[in-house]
């Protein structure tokens, strides 16, 4: 990587003047970092950081989740891994695709299958999927939305979403109107190993901020800023743990693939750089010629535990103190695929029907919404707002059901409702799918 786009990306990674990296090794916020005589003590609203798996190929995640396989006409893979398996979710008795049954019930208790549509079935449309195919407000892609609204509770570096593992120019963010260059999990390691290896001990660092906010505050500041500042900083050790950890999870990437994805998106995670994150794991991709889903139970089996890993790895540095905020891990492809018009022979584009899967705390684990036959296959049935149920009499149309899994998302992640009105056009929260 040559030595200006490694200290660009450094800056991009740490913000300016590095304050970023000071927020890394002390534990005080960003915020309070830059106008520290400003600062005051806030009890923010829950913010949780989002890492979204997406991809403009349109994986057939939708052929295997909970909600599809109560239709006997619904083509599933036959391969015993991939067995029709039975599950329990927040009291559902449902059956899924065996990696998805078989995930730990930690997991599954904070687990929502939510089905919907996309309204289309072109891959280069993944960007007008990402704008929720026109009713996110100035075009804006949702995940720019979220990331913004969630900027100031989270006080991460950067405002903008951040991607891992974009592939071409549909896979692509973008912030007001302005393309984000993807970060590879390789360019984040070299940057960050190259860098004067700015990871490798965060203690000089973080000894030295935070002994310039002591004096700073003994003679320029209040009471309630000294406590304040005890109530974030970071011990010694603490530093150095955080350093091992971060420094032990770069070592280990070797390339580019879904496991260095996962491994990327948790230490930015950890460096608490951007509310959103991206990155892309395969689940069956564009299988129209995948006969008896051979492909989709490959990938389906090692997508899912690759969704697995990052729930686990995620959950783990919140635990042990490595990372900041919770998560939420999730799913968004451009559309999903038929179900049944093409019997065995594969499977084609379906804007009808597609299924987000959302993992994390501030969800209540279950399946929203349903399908229905429509046409040559199926599509996305109407939803009942109050329970969340699939129902043909259901007060959110078909033609809304993508907006409720954005606004209903939105929620989890701790982004103000008024806002996601404002943001969204059409559509309701599920408040079944919400925790507490």
């Amino acid at each position: 990587m040559k030595l200006h786009r490694r200290k660009m990306l450094y800056t991009a990674l740490f913000g300016a003047g590095g304050l970023g990296l000071k927020s890394l090794a002390t534990g005080i916020p960003m915020s309070i970092l830059a106008r520290p005589l400003a600062a005051r003590a806030q009890d923010g609203a829950a913010a949780r950081i989002l890492i979204l798996s997406t991809s403009s190929a349109g994986d057939p995640i939708n052929a295997n989740v909970p909600g599809t396989y109560e239709d006997p006409a619904v083509e599933h893979s036959n391969d015993p891994l991939m067995a029709p398996t039975a599950m329990t979710i927040g009291g559902q008795q449902l059956t899924a695709a065996k990696p998805w049954a078989d995930l730990p019930g930690n997991i599954l208790q904070k687990t929502v299958f939510f089905h919907h549509g996309t309204y289309t079935n072109s891959h280069p449309n993944h960007p007008k999927v990402m704008r929720l195919m026109g009713s996110v407000e100035r075009n804006e892609m949702l995940v720019s939305v979220y990331s913004e609204a969630l900027t100031p509770a989270l006080a991460t570096v950067q405002r903008e979403p951040i991607s891992v593992g974009a592939r071409g120019g549909n896979e692509i963010l973008t912030f007001k109107g302005r393309s984000l260059a993807n970060v590879s999990p390789i360019a984040l390691k070299t940057a960050l190993a190259q860098e004067d290896n700015a990871l490798g001990d965060l203690r000089p660092l973080r000894d030295q901020a935070v002994d310039e906010m002591y004096a700073l505050y003994q003679q320029h500041g209040t009471e309630n800023q000294r406590r304040m500042l005890d109530r974030f900083v970071v011990t010694r050790d603490e530093a150095r743990s955080l350093s091992l950890d971060l420094v032990g999870r770069l070592v280990t990437i070797d390339g580019n693939n879904e496991a260095d994805q996962v491994l990327a998106a948790s230490v930015l995670a950890a460096m608490n750089v951007s509310p959103v994150i991206t990155l892309r794991i395969d689940f069956g991709g564009d299988n129209h010629n995948d006969r008896e889903f051979v492909r989709e139970t490959q990938e389906t089996v090692e997508g899912v535990g690759h969704l697995q890993t990052l729930v686990e790895t995620v959950d783990g540095m919140r635990a042990e103190g490595a990372l900041r905020n919770d998560v939420i891990v999730g799913t968004l492809n451009v559309f999903g695929r038929d179900l049944a018009r093409k019997g065995r022979a594969g499977r084609d584009h379906n804007g009808r029907h597609h299924c987000a899967v959302l993992i994390g705390d501030g969800l209540r684990g279950g399946v929203i919404g349903g399908i229905e036959p429509t046409g040559r296959d199926y599509q996305a049935q109407a939803i009942d707002s109050a329970t969340g149920s699939a129902s043909a009499s259901g007060d959110i149309p078909h033609e809304e059901t993508f907006e409720s899994m954005a606004k209903t998302l939105g929620v989890a992640l701790g982004v103000p409702r008024a806002r996601l009105d404002e943001a969204v056009t059409g559509g309701q929260v599920i408040e079944s799918a919400l925790a507490g």
